[in-house]
């Protein structure tokens, strides 16, 4: 079975990455030596396939290559994984050979891209209900829902923007930068289902996307093509459609 990249090779696979929407999330996890990765081919010139997986999203590999026979035979050996992200050229080759390899049938979600190039609007920015979090609100994120809690603030809040929307003491809708590189920083949001409706995630989203613009970044939203409300708040705040990749499930996993 393959072995996952060591963090200096990882950092190597990283560099050979181009910093964009699409690699940004890969690629701060890369850096930060907080990916699991693997790699044909790695080497100081470049490489032939990646398969990254971020700390946030077990399970969930971006892979990164057009050899879709190589890519095929490699994902058997590597353990606990249930979908794959891909591009949608690489999708059309790799769904036959990866379904034969695995012995199953694989759906298909689409994973869509938005880049904010203009400010968010000004009214978002003064909600009196939603600011920036800081390290000395991490008792606060501890006390909510899982759901809100991000993935290991405690790590990312000194060097990523962290926005939450507090009623009665308590966290109700959080946006999170999660990956940061030279170029670009993603944003994902999460509100309270008894909270939604109110604008509150996108009042959030807004402030980390205005850290983001302040800090030389392009604010990066993706979510599932079918993922309507997500959709909804990145045209709120400006987005616009930067690129799209494809999921390959398997079906027998994502029913499990």
């Amino acid at each position: 079975m393959i072995h996952p990249l060591s963090k200096e090779a990882c950092r190597l696979l990283a560099q050979h990455l181009p910093d964009s929407p699409q690699t940004v999330i890969s690629r701060a996890h890369l850096l930060w030596g907080t990916a699991r990765a693997y790699a044909f081919g790695l080497t100081d010139e470049g490489f032939e396939t990646a398969v990254i997986e971020d700390p946030g999203c077990p399970g969930e590999p971006m892979i990164f290559g057009q050899n879709a026979q190589q890519i095929a035979d490699l994902m058997p050996q590597i353990p606990d994984w249930f979908c794959v992200n891909v591009t949608p050229d690489l999708a059309d080759t790799l769904e036959p050979l990866l379904a034969a390899q695995m012995g199953g049938a694989l759906r298909r979600q689409g994973d869509v891209y938005h880049t904010l190039s203009q400010p968010p609007p000004a009214q978002l920015l003064s909600h009196p209900n939603v600011r920036l979090l800081t390290l000395e609100d991490l008792p606060l994120i501890q006390a909510a829902q899982p759901e809100l809690r991000g993935y290991d603030l405690a790590q990312l809040l000194p060097k990523t923007a962290v926005a939450g929307a507090i009623f009665h003491n308590q966290l109700v809708a959080m946006a999170q930068n999660y990956a940061l590189t030279e170029g670009f920083g993603d944003i994902g949001v999460f509100t309270l289902p008894e909270w939604r409706g109110r604008g509150l995630a996108a009042a959030a989203a807004a402030l980390v996307a205005d850290w983001l613009q302040r800090n030389g970044r392009t604010p990066v939203w993706s979510c599932g093509a079918q993922n309507q409300a997500s959709l909804r708040v990145a045209q709120k705040l400006g987005f616009v459609e930067n690129g799209r990749r494809v999921y390959l499930i398997l079906e027998s996993k994502s029913a499990e």
